[in-house]
C-alpha cells in the first residue's frame, strides 16, 4: 500500500480522479490521462485501446509515438504481440517483466522491429475489466535510459486503473443508452449493421419518422419508383418480410 505521496503526486491523483469524472467522452480522457500519468510516473510513453466484442481493440489513443511505427503495429506487430495477452491475464497492472523474462522478450521481434524504433524499453499495463468482459487499458513506457518500474509505480496505476475502468464502463453505458434512446443513432446503427447504401439509410431514417413512400420520393427528390426499388433492396439486406416487421427491427436493441 501506498504510505506517503508528495505534493505533486497529490495533486496529480486528484486532477486524474476529476477527469475522469468531468470528462464524458472515452477518448479525450484517455489522452488527458495518459499525460497525467506521464508526468505522475515519469514515463516517456503513453497508449491506450478501448474493447468491443465485435471489433476487439480499437480506439487507439498514443503519446510521444511514431505515427508511422503505429501503423506498423496495426497492420502487423499486434499479430506476434507476446505481452499483450499475459498483461491481460493480470488482475492488477504489471510490468513486462512480470509477464516475460527480459531476455527473451528482446529476442522477440516486437521489441526489436518496434518497441525499440521509438525508444521503449520498460512498459506496465493495466487491463480494465466489468461484468460484460474487457473495456480498456493503460500502457506506458519508459525509455531504455531511465530506470525500471517499481512496486509504488504499479501501486500507482492499480489505484488508477480500478477507476479508470468504473469511468470506462460508465462511458459506455452512457453510450448504450443514448444508442437505445435516440432514434437517429438507433437507425444508424441498424443501417450500419445490414450494409445499407447511403441513399438507402436516407431511405430508411425518413421511413423510421413514419414518412410514406411519396413523402420520402419528395424529401429526397426522387421519383416514388425508386423509393420503393430502395426499400425492396433493404428488405433484401434485412431479412425483414413487410414493414411492420422492418419497423420492428428498426426498434429493436442493436447487437
Amino acid at each position: 500500500m501506498l504510505t506517503t505521496l508528495s505534493g505533486r503526486e497529490t495533486n496529480l491523483l486528484f486532477a486524474i480522479m476529476e477527469d475522469m469524472v468531468a470528462i464524458r467522452d472515452a477518448r479525450k480522457l484517455r489522452t488527458q490521462i495518459g499525460e497525467r500519468l506521464l508526468d505522475l510516473l515519469e514515463a516517456d510513453y503513453f497508449a491506450s485501446y478501448v474493447w468491443t466484442k465485435s471489433d476487439g481493440d480499437t480506439g487507439g489513443v498514443y503519446l510521444n509515438m511514431d505515427e508511422s511505427n503505429l501503423a506498423a503495429y496495426e497492420s502487423h506487430y499486434q499479430y506476434c504481440d507476446p505481452i499483450t495477452p499475459r498483461f491481460r491475464m493480470c488482475q492488477r497492472a504489471a510490468h513486462v517483466e512480470q509477464v516475460i523474462s527480459r531476455e527473451q522478450f528482446d529476442r522477440t521481434e516486437f521489441y526489436n522491429d518496434f518497441l525499440a524504433r521509438d525508444g521503449l524499453y520498460h512498459g506496465m499495463n493495466y487491463h480494465a475489466y466489468s461484468a460484460s468482459g474487457h473495456l480498456g487499458d493503460l500502457r506506458i513506457w519508459r525509455s531504455g535510459n531511465r530506470e525500471t518500474f517499481q512496486e509504488r509505480d504499479l501501486e500507482l496505476l492499480d489505484a488508477i486503473g480500478a477507476a479508470f475502468g468504473k469511468a470506462l464502463g460508465n462511458l459506455r453505458s452512457d453510450a448504450e443508452k443514448l444508442r437505445d434512446t435516440d432514434p437517429r443513432i438507433r437507425v444508424a446503427n441498424w443501417a450500419s449493421q445490414h450494409g445499407l447504401t447511403a441513399r438507402e439509410r436516407d431511405v430508411i431514417c425518413l421511413l423510421a419518422e413514419g414518412r410514406r413512400d411519396r413523402e420520402i420520393a419528395t424529401v429526397l427528390g426522387v421519383s416514388v419508383t425508386t423509393v420503393r426499388s430502395h426499400l425492396k433492396s433493404i428488405f433484401q439486406k434485412s431479412g425483414a418480410s413487410s414493414r411492420a416487421n422492418l419497423i420492428v427491427s428498426l426498434n429493436a436493441p442493436v447487437q
